[in-house]
């Protein structure tokens, strides 16, 4: 496959993506999401690639990176496994109050109340 033919398909799936997301036009995507329009009309029209956006595209309209670039499987990721690791990526590097926080609201949505007050302990009294 030639560059060419790879940016095209790049770019038809892109459009894709937006239509799916019921963005009538590129103008509308590009302003909903902050996307400079000159830059998103050139990856849409195939005049350029998407390697380096992929990741902010495939975030603003819920479609999987992997999808965007190669086509392979499905546009949407199924399961949520990227949306998940995309969260828990961002909450590891978070600061120790905000991780407490979020697990005894996990612990606690999940119906682990004994958990999430181990939790509400672990953020009020940190050991380290």
């Amino acid at each position: 496959m030639t560059d060419v033919t790879r940016i095209d398909e790049q770019a038809a799936r892109l459009r894709q993506a937006r239509e799916m997301r019921g963005f009538i036009n590129a103008k509308a995507a590009a302003e909903r999401f902050g996307f400079n329009y000159n830059t998103y009309i050139q990856h849409e029209s195939g005049r350029a690639g998407i390697t380096r956006a992929v990741k902010d595209y495939a975030r603003a309209f819920r479609v999987r990176e992997a999808w965007l670039i190669t086509g392979e499987g499905l546009p949407q990721d199924i399961d949520g496994s990227d949306e998940l690791r995309e969260v828990f990526t961002r909450l590891a590097a978070a600061p120790r109050e905000v991780q407490a926080a979020v697990l005894t609201y996990a612990r606690f949505a999940l119906g682990d109340p004994s958990g999430a007050e181990k939790s509400r302990e672990t953020a009020t009294n940190p050991t380290s």
